[in-house]
């Protein structure tokens, strides 16, 4: 199992063989400019002689930036998982907590498998992850919430069907109502080991992540390897949730939404972010990001390989009438169509957008952004964020009121290390 997903982060690059919204309402604020942005230079994060990993970072409802990131566990194959309030300049504020209180029990380089988290109301932490079971390719999904400043409860298993089976590639998030709403790809009902489709699950919780409701099915077709997303719209009464979908014999896997306005008990049938054809034998790794303004539109990000090489590149699109229907794609850079490659997308309050991904750049992967203003139909030039003398993958971003936060994994051989930098938005 753990040597599959050391496969999983190291090679998602290669083509493998297998939302909380962002901002509050704008309209008293003035409009702010993106000419400029300026980067802190990059503040190396976690114990460097425990090789930190996959970081993940959310903005709490008060406006404060939380960054997680695991750690080696001296011998151990696993991983712990901390997290840490930031500060502007990205350096950590507090002692970190660790949310997992069996040792090594957090996946070695998660990928886009790694550990999630959100923060409730209340300024409480609910974490969510896979542990690796002995079978391979198995594995069960773990929570635990903590109060503000207290440390993590203990551990317990989120899925409830006992089975050896996969579950993996998780989402969090905490809704406008105080519920936090946990989805997973799920492998409990599939039957035919030549069909690598799975389900999705979902579970609610109405104690802040303390504990969850039964598990519930709200997606079928889905890809087994590609993260999902949450949004909510119309402040809270619509619920959407996006991952890849794999349409059979082709194996083409686009990106879809489903909507739910009943809470997360039900939901429709998926609609096509873009219809992409992009056609993978193997399972990419990749899933598209997605989040919601202040305005209720939803944005998507995503990498492609495209029908050709020529039309693989990094896309965005977005919708206007809460997920039902998507605007065609615009090109926001070529890029590789033989590597996979991750993207995140957000927005600021003033509801301007923020991209991310990876690409090649001299033969290593390297980090790269660019942001589109608020009703503008153009991207600003992209511009690295790294430094390219190692390997960098996996970006997140995290805006608070008046910053920009982004943070990735570093790697040289078997060593690794996160970074993040910050920019102050011009004009806050």
């Amino acid at each position: 199992m753990r040597k599959w997903l050391v496969t999983a982060a190291t090679f998602s690059l290669l083509l493998s063989g297998c939302a909380q919204t962002e901002g509050t309402d704008s309209t008293s604020r003035e409009s702010i400019s993106l000419e400029g942005l300026s980067f802190t230079e990059p503040v190396p994060i976690g114990d460097p002689e425990k090789n930190p990993s996959d970081p993940y970072m959310r903005t709490s409802p008060s406006g404060k930036v939380f960054l997680s990131w695991t750690e080696e566990v001296e011998n151990e194959e696993g991983r712990n998982v901390l997290v840490a309030a930031l500060a502007g300049t990205g350096r950590v504020l507090d002692e970190p907590r660790q949310m997992n209180n069996q040792p090594g029990e957090i996946s070695a380089h998660g990928g886009e498998n790694l550990a999630k988290f959100t923060v409730d109301l209340n300024g409480g932490v609910a974490g969510i992850w896979m542990k690796p079971l002995p079978e391979y390719h198995t594995g069960e999904m773990r929570f635990t919430h903590a109060d503000p400043d207290a440390p993590f409860a203990e551990t317990a298993v989120l899925n409830d069907d006992n089975k050896p089976v996969n579950h993996a590639f998780s989402t969090i998030t905490t809704g406008p109502d105080g519920k936090v709403y946990a989805a997973w790809i799920d492998g409990r009902n599939r039957s035919n080991p030549q069909d690598d489709r799975q389900q999705m699950f979902m579970a609610v919780s109405e104690d802040g992540g303390r504990s969850y409701g039964e598990n519930h099915l709200i997606a079928s077709g889905v890809c087994p390897c590609c993260r999902p997303n949450i949004a909510f719209l119309d402040g809270g009464a619509t619920l959407v949730v996006s991952h890849r979908f794999v349409i059979k014999p082709e194996n083409i896997r686009n990106h879809v939404v489903i909507r739910s306005t009943d809470g997360g008990k039900t939901f429709s049938d998926p609609v096509v972010i873009s219809d992409d054809g992009w056609s993978s034998v193997g399972c990419p790794h990749a899933g598209a990001s997605m989040t919601a303004d202040s305005r209720g539109t939803i944005h998507s990000v995503w990498w492609t390989g495209g029908r050709t090489d020529q039309e693989a590149g990094i896309y965005y699109t977005y919708s206007e009438d809460g997920g039902q229907s998507f605007l065609p794609r615009q090109l926001i850079t070529r890029a590789s169509p033989n590597k996979v490659l991750h993207t995140q997308v957000r927005t600021d309050q003033n509801n301007n957008i923020y991209a991310v991904w990876v690409d090649i750049q001299d033969e290593n992967t390297q980090i790269f952004l660019a942001h589109r203003q608020a009703d503008s139909a153009e991207w600003s030039p992209k511009e690295q964020l790294t430094d390219g003398t190692q390997n960098a993958l996996y970006p997140m971003l995290a805006i608070d009121e008046s910053r920009l936060y982004v943070t990735w994994t570093e790697k040289k051989g078997e060593n690794s290390q996160v970074k993040v930098r910050t920019t102050l938005l011009t004009g806050s």
